[in-house]
């Protein structure tokens, strides 16, 4: 199909095409799709698909002006589009300019909202801000985490030394809780083991260390508000414990063993996995402080203008998030002004930091292969015990282009962090 185009610049966001598609073209049109229709027509006294072109005509005119010109229209906006340097950001608005007719030249303009090409500065300059806890050293990480588990997969050996248990050392203990006088059923133990690490409630393990083999202790604990045990959180009880043996931890050795425990082949995959699962987590957790603080120092000092219809349709998005979160009586309505105005200042800077965050991943040559979109899709699914497929039943194909999007920011932020002046302290940074 031949058509000509030109481009009208209606706003910095927004573009209209002017398409013009000559009558030979449109014959065209009209000819393959009444041969398309004819293949499958039914008309009385002719054989499916055997009627005559003047009888399909006749017949199914009106089918064949409205999809030679829905098709006309596509493949001539679609050619148009492909051709410009701009991202084009919604669905086109079509006009026709004339009637659409088989010997005539048909015009009609096509108006889409679009990304227009700015050069986001001085975000080289960004100082962001974290905790200390986030730079970490990965080796020593790797390391800390593999003794976690060597500790957790070993085995305690009873001590027989006589000795005073102390911080360190597994307690094997028997006890009883009592509330306001009263001994509770059910809520005794024998023979647990406690180990002496500063994981369990500090007013138990400070009572146990000191004390030796066959001792009985008794002493109060003040147990906390997310205590495990609904009837006893925030209660103050007394336990009478007796310490039946002090036993030290021999964590398992890092061998063949303990791998395929872990379940690996050997202790160099054991690592390899180890290595990649903190740097990941931690790249996603530095992103996660980081993003907010960009964002907001990007836009401080960039001002540009963004599609109206982006903002609107994140706005959308924002009303069925939270719908979905609440129950069906307390939904509200999409059309409803006053809450769309609740939304439209906060999705106006969601909007503007993302296509920020794209701007500097064009100028930095930032991109996105399909591995990396679905590892991210796949690592998603994982985590929320999902087939991938599920994901694109439930969001459709555009699930690909949403997570596409979550590794660009994240491989932007990580670019900025690379190049950022980065403040750590021990306190929990604040993000604006």
């Amino acid at each position: 199909m031949t058509f000509s185009s030109t481009i009208e610049e209606v706003n910095s966001t927004r573009r209209k095409f002017k398409i013009s598609v000559p009558a030979s073209s449109i014959k065209d049109a009209f000819q393959a799709v009444a041969t398309e229709i004819q293949k499958t027509a039914e008309i009385r006294g002719f054989r499916k698909g055997k009627a005559p072109a003047t009888l399909i005509r006749k017949f199914y005119m009106g089918d064949i002006v409205k999809k030679a010109a829905d098709r006309v229209i596509n493949d001539a906006y679609t050619n148009v589009s492909k051709t410009v340097d701009f991202q084009i950001v919604s669905h086109p608005h079509i006009e026709p300019e004339n009637q659409f007719e088989e010997n005539k030249d048909f015009e009609f303009s096509a108006t889409v909202d679009i990304n227009p090409k700015i050069e986001i500065k001085d975000y080289q300059n960004i100082v962001v801000k974290m905790n200390k806890n986030l730079d970490i050293d990965l080796e020593a990480e790797v390391e800390k985490l593999l003794n976690n588990y060597a500790r957790a997969l070993g085995k305690t050996e009873k001590d027989e030394s006589g000795r005073t248990i102390a911080k360190g050392d597994v307690a094997n203990v028997s006890y009883t809780v009592s509330l306001d006088g009263t001994l509770l059923e059910g809520k005794e133990a024998k023979n647990q083991l406690i180990e002496l690490n500063g994981s369990n409630i500090v007013a138990i393990e400070e009572a146990i260390v000191g004390m030796k083999a066959s001792e009985t202790k008794e002493f109060p604990v003040e147990l906390p508000e997310n205590f495990a045990d609904a009837e006893l959180k925030g209660k103050a009880v007394q336990f009478n414990l007796t310490l039946n043996s002090v036993e030290t931890l021999v964590p398992s050795a890092f061998d063949e063993e303990f791998a395929k425990r872990l379940g690996y082949p050997g202790m160099d995959e054991v690592r390899k996995n180890l290595r990649e699962t903190i740097k990941r987590s931690n790249e996603e957790a530095r992103s996660n402080v980081a993003f907010e603080q960009v964002v907001e120092q990007v836009l401080s000092t960039n001002e540009f203008e963004v599609a109206e219809s982006l903002i609107e349709s994140t706005v959308d998005r924002a009303i069925a998030d939270a719908n979905s979160r609440v129950a069906k009586e307390n939904h509200v309505k999409s059309d409803n002004e006053e809450v769309r105005a609740k939304y439209r200042e906060w999705a106006n800077k969601q909007v503007r930091g993302i296509l920020a965050l794209g701007h500097i991943a064009r100028q930095e040559g930032i991109s996105v292969t399909d591995d990396e979109m679905l590892r991210d899709m796949a690592s998603y699914a994982m985590a929320n015990r999902m087939d991938p497929q599920q994901l694109v039943k439930r969001a459709g194909a555009q699930v690909y282009d949403e997570f596409r999007g979550q590794v660009m920011i994240r491989k932007v932020i990580a670019k900025i962090l690379e190049i950022a002046k980065v403040e750590y302290s021990t306190e929990n940074a604040e993000t604006k």
